[in-house]
């Protein structure tokens, strides 16, 4: 299993924890592949670029995590709140990677609320997270 993909089970699963982003209005709808009329909101697990962090005796990765909150709930709160539960869910928390793979770190780096098509809001969110083989 790639770094990666042990980060991204993590964090669904640190995700599906929270009980506020499993009850209304998102449902638990954390989705790594969005399907066409999708029910709003839900939280995309847009992209994860791993980069390598390896020293002589480790082998690591640098890994980010770029997660998108979608709503077209009336001005940007819905998205800012929910982004919020997010960041919380995740930043310097204690994450449980699949074997072979620790979490020796995960920082929030930036989250952007925009106004993206027509009536949709998206909060454009990235972390960086360290990892290593053990």
């Amino acid at each position: 299993m790639s770094g990666e993909l042990a980060l991204q089970g993590a964090i669904v699963a640190a995700l599906k924890a929270v009980p506020a982003l499993m009850a209304a209005p998102l449902e638990g709808r954390v989705l790594d592949r969005v399907k066409l009329g999708e029910s709003l909101p839900y939280v995309h697990l847009r992209s994860f670029q791993g980069v390598e962090d390896g020293a002589d005796c480790i082998d690591g990765l640098e890994i980010f995590a770029d997660l998108d909150v979608w709503s077209q709930a009336v001005g940007k709160p819905q998205a800012s709140r929910l982004a919020g539960l997010v960041r919380d869910a995740l930043h310097e928390q204690p994450l449980v990677l699949a074997e072979p793979w620790h979490l020796v770190e995960i920082r929030h780096r930036d989250t952007t609320i925009d106004d993206a098509e027509g009536l949709l809001v998206r909060a454009r969110m990235s972390f960086r997270a360290l990892v290593e083989r053990v």
